[in-house]
């Protein structure tokens, strides 16, 4: 699965964010170059290498998500922060993109929060950010994103690889995406299975507390296709948010259309999960459940539900 997000970076050694940031699926990273990451998106680690720091020098714990939005096949890196540091929101956004030669250049930062706007211009995903109750429009202008101009915006390629809608937090509001290949009354009928509502005008579970003001990401369709080989998908739901799902930061639930085209719920947990080659019953794929730490739930499906069928770490076995 793609994208796959880093969450409880505070408190973790230089070589643990190593590993962490290679969580998200981008190349293998060493210590080095995860400092270098860090650094790129304003968060530089700090002189005991524990943990990244804000722009008051203090402990940060930045949510990174791996996105390509200029189909150029590496992925920039869009980090999300929340805290007092912050103003006037509470919260800051930045992206990185990733040179030819593997080194990261941040293109945006800034506070409040940055969504994509469903559009392209210049060869990149159009955004907006938000802060202080003043949305401004962002085109890529070749270096850097920067206030849009005149520059015509066409409309983006639907595919999965995609942004969600509204990357941060203040997707408050912005419409709900729709997964690619799929139509809004597919995605409904997704989101419901999922046990998820229309709340704030945005797929919700109804875990999240606005007024916690901790960071939270909407539920999104990331990934819909065919996991037990039986002709019809599955597509798998997510929503992030700490004060829900704590260091972790993220959930997700796996749904699965039916013989008569309904949908029907497989497995909710906490984490962050890939699907691996191995498989369990009726051909469902077992899945790694991933989140802070280096030794991971993987569950398999029994015939009635996923149970723990081991603890592994990049397919090794491990113990917690």
């Amino acid at each position: 699965m793609t994208g796959r997000r880093i969450a409880g970076i505070a408190g973790v050694a230089l070589a643990g964010l190593a590993a962490a940031a290679a969580m998200a699926q981008t190349p293998r990273m060493t210590a080095a170059q995860a400092r270098l990451l860090y650094a790129a998106g304003g968060f530089p680690i700090s002189a005991d290498g524990k943990n990244p720091t804000n722009r008051c020098g203090k402990a940060a714990n930045p949510r990174i998500t791996f996105v390509d939005m200029n189909g150029d096949g590496r992925r920039e890196a869009l980090f999300i922060d929340a805290g007092a540091c912050y103003q006037p929101d509470g919260r800051w956004h930045a992206i990185a993109t990733q040179n030819a030669d593997g080194s990261w250049r941040r293109i945006l930062e800034g506070p409040g929060s940055t969504a994509a706007a469903g559009t392209m211009a210049n060869g990149w995903f159009v955004l907006t950010a938000t802060s202080g109750g003043k949305t401004t429009r962002l085109h890529y202008d070749g270096t850097a994103y920067a206030e849009a101009r005149a520059a015509p915006a066409v409309a983006a390629p639907a595919k999965s690889g995609a942004p969600p809608a509204a990357p941060a937090q203040a997707k408050a509001a912005a419409a709900p995406a729709t997964a690619a290949g799929g139509g809004a009354a597919r995605d409904a009928a997704i989101f419901r299975a999922a046990g998820f509502q229309q709340i704030r005008g945005r797929w919700e579970s109804g875990c999240y507390d606005p007024s916690s003001g901790s960071y939270y990401e909407p539920g999104t369709i990331s990934e819909v296709k065919d996991l037990n080989g039986d002709g019809r998908p599955e597509a798998i739901v997510t929503e992030g948010t700490t004060f829900c799902y704590g260091m972790t930061g993220q959930a997700f639930w796996l749904v699965s259309e039916q013989a008569d085209g309904g949908w029907k719920l497989i497995t909710n947990e906490i984490g962050i999960p890939e699907f691996l080659t191995t498989r369990g019953v009726g051909g469902w794929p077992d899945i790694s459940v991933g989140g802070p730490g280096f030794c991971f739930p993987v569950m398999r499906w029994n015939g009635r539900a996923y149970a723990t069928h081991r603890m592994a770490y990049e397919g090794k076995p491990c113990n917690r």
